[in-house]
C-alpha cells in the first residue's frame, strides 16, 4: 500500500489551530459535586497518595537531611523525597477540583499546580537517572569513586538537575489559564503559541527517550 499523504510542521500547527480554537472539553463539567463511581475512587486514590506521600516522604526528608550523616546516597535520596513531598502538597487543590469541577483558587494557584507537578515529573526522572548514572560509576570504577564522589559535588549535580527541571517546567505553567465559562476552569491554552508548544512537546518527547534509552 502506498501513502501519498505527506505531513510537515504546517500540518501540525494548522489542526492545532483548529483545536485551539474550539471550546475547552472542561467546559463541559457541570458545578455539581462529584457523584460518580470513578470520580468517587479517584479521590481515595489521591487522599491515599498524599497521606503516604507527606508521612513516608517527610519520615525520608527528615532522617536524610537531620538524622544520618550527609553522604552522597542521602543527598541522592533527600532530593527525591523533596521532589515528591512537594508534589504531594499540591494535590489538594486537584482534590478540590475534582470533586466540586470548579477551580476556586485563582490563576495563580493554577499556573503554580502545573509548574509543581511538571517539575516533580522532571527532577524524579533526572535523580533516579543521576542514581543509575552513579551506581553504574561506582561499579565499574570503584577506586576513582571512592576518590571523587563527595558530598560537594553530589550537591552541586542536584542542583543543576533541580534548576534544569525548573526551567523545563515554565513552559507548562505560563500556558495554564482559567475560563469562567459555565464554571471555573483550570486549562492548557496554546492559542497563538502553536510552535512553542510543537517545540517543547518534541523536545520532552525526544528527551524522555533519550533518558530511557
Amino acid at each position: 500500500m502506498e501513502y501519498t499523504d505527506s505531513y510537515n510542521y504546517d500540518d501540525i500547527l494548522e489542526v492545532l489551530s483548529n483545536q485551539t480554537k474550539e471550546e475547552p472539553s472542561h467546559v463541559e463539567l457541570h458545578p455539581q459535586h462529584c457523584r460518580e463511581a470513578a470520580c468517587v475512587i479517584t479521590v481515595i486514590f489521591n487522599v491515599i497518595i498524599f497521606l503516604l506521600g507527606l508521612t513516608g516522604n517527610g519520615a525520608v526528608i527528615w532522617i536524610t537531611g537531620f538524622k544520618m550523616k550527609k553522604s552522597v546516597n542521602t543527598t541522592w535520596y533527600l532530593s527525591l523525597a523533596l521532589s515528591d513531598f512537594i508534589f504531594c502538597t499540591t494535590l489538594p487543590f486537584t482534590m478540590d477540583y475534582i470533586v466540586k469541577n470548579s477551580w476556586n483558587f485563582g490563576l495563580f494557584m493554577c499556573k503554580f499546580t502545573a509548574f509543581v507537578m511538571t517539575l516533580n515529573m522532571y527532577s524524579s526522572i533526572f535523580i533516579l537517572v543521576i542514581i543509575s548514572v552513579d551506581r553504574c560509576i561506582t561499579v565499574k570504577f570503584p577506586v576513582w569513586a571512592q576518590n571523587q564522589r563527595t558530598v560537594q559535588k553530589a550537591s552541586l549535580v542536584v542542583v543543576l538537575a533541580w534548576l534544569v527541571s525548573s526551567l523545563l517546567s515554565i513552559p507548562p505553567a505560563k500556558f495554564r489559564e482559567i475560563d469562567n465559562a459555565t464554571t471555573v476552569i483550570c486549562y492548557n491554552n496554546f492559542e497563538g503559541h502553536h510552535k512553542t508548544c510543537l517545540l517543547y512537546t518534541s523536545g520532552v518527547v525526544y528527551l524522555k527517550v533519550s533518558l530511557r534509552s
